[in-house]
Order: C-alpha cells, then structure tokens, then sequence
C-alpha cells in the first residue's frame, strides 16, 4: 500500500477513535481542513463512506466499522516493521545466509560464527559450506568467504579479511622413495595431488615466491580433486606433493604425518576476502558480521601469516 494510503489510513483511525474531527485533528497536531480532506481521499479511492457526517456528530458507517478493525492491524504491523528496522542498526537481526570453502568453514569460521552469535542472539544463521563459488544474487546469499585473488564485479563488494601462507608438503613415506626436490626444476619430476577450481574445470597450479615474483606451475597429477580435506589425506598417504593451506596442515607437521618442502619458496600472502552484495543500503546484519569476521582475523592465534 503506498505510503500516502497509510497515512490516509492513519488520519481515519484517529478520526473514529477520538469521535471527531476536531479532536482527532488536536492529538495529531494537524488542522481539521488536512483531516477532513484525507479522510475524503479514502473514502473516495475505496468508493465508500466511512463516517455518517452531521453537523453534530460523526459516526462510522457500517462500511467504516469492517475498515477500522483491518487498518489498526495494518497500522500496527507497519509501525512494528518500522521499529524493527529503525532498531537493527543497533540491535542487527534477521536471517544471514553465509558461504564458504567447506574446510575453511569447518576448521576456521564456525567456532567464530557461533561466537558472533552469542553477541548478536537476534540473527539466524544458515551455513553453506561447499568448494565451489556461489552466486550472491541468484542463491540468496548475504556474505560469502573467497579464496584467491579476486575478480573484477560491479555488483560485488568485496574486504580483505587476511594473507594466509601456503605449503606444499608430502608424506615421509612417499619423500623417502621418490626423494625430496630442493628447486623447482628436481620438482617437475615428482607427481602431484591437484585441486580443481569447480567453476572452471581448471587444476589450480601451485604458486611459489622466486625473488617476490610469483611462480605457477603444476605437476603431473596422480589424483585431482575439489575437496582441500581430501587433498591432504592423499598426501599422507604417500600419492604426491600437494599445496595446502596453512589452517590445513599445521597439525600433520606437529604429529609428522606431513613434512614442508621448498620452504624457501613458500608463498606466504595468498588473501582470503569477505563479500557481500553491492547496494545503497547495506543490511545491518550484514555489515555486523562482516565488520565482525574481519576483527576476528586480527586476533592473536588465528593462524594467519
């Protein structure tokens, strides 16, 4: 209903709850001629009377009765909508939609998200944790988390959450029968466990630092996947080298089911970032958890390089 038929509305409760004109007009601070000629409006888009006029009393129609009982339910649901909206910015709720790489969201963002929870208790939270990019619009996503350097979209807006560090490791086993590489050229000789960007079909190379210049380059595939939880096991497993993120393999090293190779050639800012939704009007919700997640990359402990 436009904003001019709630007010009309609005004006036309008044009239009936304060009797009259006159009175209606002084509790709304407005003149009798402004009432009188809103309620006309009303009365003349609905097609019906609403009040028996005199020059002594005004009184509903039966038409006015069946109106008042709906308009006061309509009234009060936009009043609360009002409020509700007027109150997020303080106090974020609704419904937030979130994705993110299955693992990363696993090992990293939960145990955070349920921390932003317990702060904001008036937001519902649905988790998508899936390897592949969603779209925003089309799949009613508020926020999702992105791995990589990051393309260019009009639409998008997109803040740095942090550099990870990346390592490519291999199992003792397999090191010990295939031999560790000390260079780039002794690597192309060893067989790789790749990932496979779902939306391309692509393998994801490995990277390297050489100089500060980055490096991509991929080994002969002994097995291909779209899971990073999947990746390490097969490199525990003796298969290949594989490039995991830190997040991933910090414990292998500590229980020594993975060892680093080429740690001189470690790439140690590879960038996770935090999107959402380009619009005028950013919900609340959205912006809390945003600001929140990239506070929450800055702590102590939070794995980051």
């Amino acid at each position: 209903m436009p904003m001019d038929n709630l007010n009309q509305l609005r004006f036309f409760v008044n009239v009936a709850q304060a009797g009259g004109f006159s009175e209606a007009a002084r509790r709304l601070g407005v003149t009798t001629s402004t009432l009188s000629k809103n309620v006309t409006r009303l009365e003349e888009e609905i097609g019906v009377k609403l009040f028996a006029r005199t020059t002594r009393s005004v009184a509903l129609t039966v038409e006015g009765e069946r109106l008042l009982e709906g308009a006061q339910r309509l009234l009060d649901d936009a009043d609360n909508l009002a409020a509700e909206f007027s109150g997020s910015l303080d106090s974020p709720r609704g419904r937030l939609v979130i994705s993110a790489p299955a693992v990363f969201g696993r090992v990293w963002l939960t145990e955070r998200v349920l921390t932003f929870m317990q702060r904001f208790q008036e937001i519902e939270i649905e988790l998508m944790f899936e390897d592949r990019q969603v779209d925003l619009a089309s799949e009613g996503v508020d926020v999702a988390v992105r791995i990589g350097e990051l393309g260019d979209s009009p639409n998008i807006v997109a803040r740095k959450l942090f550099n990870d560090r990346v390592f490519s490791a291999a199992s003792p086993g397999y090191l010990a029968r295939m031999g560790t590489p000390t260079s780039l050229e002794e690597l192309a000789n060893h067989r790789g466990v790749h990932y496979r960007v779902r939306n391309t079909g692509r393998l994801f190379p490995f990277m390297f630092d050489v100089d500060g210049e980055l490096i991509r380059t991929t080994l002969d595939p002994v097995l291909v996947g779209n899971s990073v939880d999947a990746l390490k096991q097969a490199a525990e497993a003796g298969l290949g080298i594989a490039q995991l993120p830190s997040f991933l393999v910090e414990e292998s090293f500590a229980a020594g089911t993975l060892i680093e190779i080429l740690p001189d050639l470690r790439m140690e800012r590879f960038p996770y970032s935090i999107i959402y939704l380009g619009r005028q009007l950013v919900p609340p919700r959205v912006r809390a958890f945003v600001d929140f997640m990239i506070q929450q990359s800055k702590e102590p402990g939070s794995f980051l390089g």
